[in-house]
């Protein structure tokens, strides 16, 4: 309120941004990959980002934690088709996260991803590659990111 007791509304816009990425990323060549959690989304979504990993970046996926240069933490989002169709671009699209952090705890980098190109008519999750589900679109556009990061990591150093 202001001094004459009117109401004063405040109005802001936020831009999201990548935190700034650790020039250590464009070195690294083994993670172990982990969902946070282990019965969510978060699994299917980690086990696509492993097999597709190789393929794009230079980083391959190891079998045990002690062989990693660095963890990536995986988290998703795949929303219910009737809250896709509800809150459509607004919390309805499917989502993951990726941290990468060295066995420390130290993050080197993190940012997020959605997928909001595959949802159809009434919500319906839909793919232009019927062979890729909804959690390896996730992963792929974790991927994408994460090769845009080490790129920028590279001319860092």
């Amino acid at each position: 309120m202001d001094s004459r007791g009117e109401v004063v509304l405040v109005a802001g816009c936020f831009v999201a941004h990548a935190a700034s990425v650790d020039s250590r990323l464009a070195t690294v060549r083994k993670a172990w990959i982990q969902p946070e959690d282990e019965l969510a989304d978060d699994k299917p979504v980690a086990a696509c980002l492993a097999d597709h990993l190789k393929n794009v970046t230079p980083v391959e996926a190891v079998a045990t934690k002690i062989e990693a240069d660095v963890v990536f933490k995986v988290r998703a989002n795949i929303p219910s088709a009737t809250k896709r169709t509800i809150l459509g671009a607004l919390g309805g699209s499917p989502s993951a996260h990726l941290s990468v952090e060295l066995p420390d705890g130290t993050t080197l980098w993190d940012d997020g991803a959605k997928l909001r190109r595959v949802i159809g008519k009434r919500g319906r999750l839909e793919s232009s590659d019927a062979a890729k589900g909804v959690e390896c679109g996730l992963a792929d556009e974790l991927l994408g990111t994460l090769r845009t990061a080490m790129r920028d990591a590279r001319s860092k150093r």
